[in-house]
């Protein structure tokens, strides 16, 4: 079977669940969906064991990449390195680093979406110096195209503990930037809240598409394909770069085991949970079919939702080809996703 002999590392986070058992990256074998290893990811430098968000916030493993010998996985406010046999051989952070979600290498160096403070930032990887940066509420071609207001940070302090509290940067300016890349030598970015993709480099607005809002990841590739995940339909979608204009959607709802995947869920939680169960405060910890996750391999396509599962699609066709059900609790998402 194409890409069996993959190896996949994904994240997860738990919704709910104690800071200290937030989520863990993991090592898959994908041809025989065997578990290589874990490793726990905590926000530990700062702890943040104060978290007042249920939902995610700082728990979990976020943005993944793999270059060279190093896996790299992003945490609420810091870059954890790894060997490919999950042992941690050091961490980097910055005072800047402030809800971390996806993350995009270039060269010798590393984007970083800084999504609490709404900027995108680039540290070089071999000792973690800022190198360059982008600040889209405070640049007057987005201030003008969207209606934006800057955020007050103060960017010369310690900024990953000011900001636990959603109520403290979430507003009508919010641009939810949760995912980075560079693409020909220009760098772009993901506002969800605001449906549209950005090249940051020229101040410029790419795509718009109501179907981007709470959408995840980022990628790109020639001959300028935009790969986005429609996060709360549940759908892959591709764009055209130069036109801005949706040109595939990968619907994963209907593909074949999702209603038997959903009845597993569904009798878990009703089990562990009682007439709770049909509560508001379940729904918003434990939404199935969540979105979240993305990395192309050749002509694969691997994409990750809650409850915790990976798909395999075929990037010509958009057909499923195979998939891993990692657990049926629909409080533990994917997040990070990457190939080695």
């Amino acid at each position: 079977m194409r890409g069996s002999c993959v190896e996949i590392y994904f994240g997860t986070i738990v919704r709910a669940a104690a800071v200290e058992a937030g989520g863990s990256l993991f090592r898959l074998d994908w041809g025989r969906k065997s578990l290589l290893g874990e490793a726990a990811i905590v926000p530990a430098e700062p702890a943040l064991d104060h978290d007042p968000n249920a939902r995610g916030n700082v728990r979990g493993c976020r943005g993944i990449q793999v270059v060279g010998d190093r896996v790299i996985a992003a945490d609420y406010h810091t870059l954890n390195f790894f060997d490919h046999d999950l042992r941690l051989q050091r961490k980097m952070s910055h005072d800047l680093m402030a809800g971390l979600h996806e993350t995009a290498l270039t060269g010798s160096s590393i984007w970083v979406s800084s999504t609490t403070l709404d900027a995108a930032l680039k540290y070089r990887l071999e000792d973690g110096i800022l190198q360059e940066g982008f600040w889209p509420r405070e640049m007057p071609e987005f201030q003008r195209e969207l209606d934006l207001e800057p955020l007050p940070v103060d960017k010369t302090v310690d900024n990953r503990q000011e900001f636990l509290d959603s109520a403290s940067f979430r507003g009508p300016s919010h641009l939810h930037l949760n995912a980075v890349c560079e693409f020909r030598g220009e760098v772009y970015a993901l506002f969800h809240s605001r449906c549209v993709v950005a090249n940051l480099s020229r101040g410029t607005i790419v795509i718009r598409d109501k179907n981007l809002k709470h959408a995840h990841n980022l990628i790109m590739e020639e001959p300028g394909v935009v790969w986005i995940n429609d996060t709360h339909r549940t759908v892959v979608r591709a764009y055209d770069l130069a036109s801005g204009l949706a040109i595939r959607a990968i619907e994963i709802r209907k593909m074949s085991f999702i209603p038997s995947l959903l009845m597993r869920t569904t009798v878990r939680a009703f089990k562990e949970m009682g007439v709770s169960f049909f509560s508001s405060r379940r729904k918003a910890t434990a939404r199935p079919l969540y979105l979240r996750g993305l990395a192309i391999h050749e002509d694969l396509i691997f994409a990750g939702f809650s409850p915790a599962t990976i798909v395999c699609i075929d990037k010509k066709t958009g057909k499923l080809i195979d998939y891993y059900v990692h657990s049926t609790d629909a409080r533990v998402c994917i997040h990070g996703l990457a190939i080695a």
